[in-house]
């Protein structure tokens, strides 16, 4: 992992934390208190909304290359498992699809379950038959 990966992984985790948060709200917090002492001068004002959108596009992306680290991890456990089990193996990097692609394979599933569900319903009923009245 380089050292760029290592330090957003870092500073997501440092965000993700009660001190990330505080020291978030204590940097607006001293960016209002300049704002109050100066005045809410111009300039004042075009550095600190400067600073602010920087800092959101920075956090921003920091969460996004995060999450994105996160969600590879997932999928690859849960292509593991679909490995080990019995079922079947037709999912496994379903996530490299399109999203149309993937809507129409969860449409076969929700097919297959509607049809699965009405099959167990069917026999369910057959089985009620056959005991009889209580």
């Amino acid at each position: 992992m380089s050292h760029l990966d290592s330090f957003i992984n870092w500073f997501a985790s440092a965000l993700a934390t009660t001190i990330g948060f505080v020291a978030i709200m204590a940097t607006l917090l001293v960016g209002f208190a300049f704002g109050v002492t100066f005045d809410f001068a111009e300039n004042w004002s075009i550095l600190f909304t400067m600073y602010l959108s920087l800092a959101a596009i920075v956090i921003s992306a920091t969460i996004l290359i995060a999450q994105k680290r996160d969600t590879a991890a997932i999928q690859a456990k849960l292509d593991e498992l679909i490995l080990s089990g019995t079922s079947s193996n037709r999912l496994v990097g379903i996530e490299r699809q399109t999203a149309e692609e993937i809507e129409m394979i969860r449409q076969q599933q929700v097919g297959g379950a509607a049809e699965s569900a009405g099959a167990a319903e069917r026999i369910g009923r057959a089985d009620a038959n056959q005991k009889g009245p209580p």
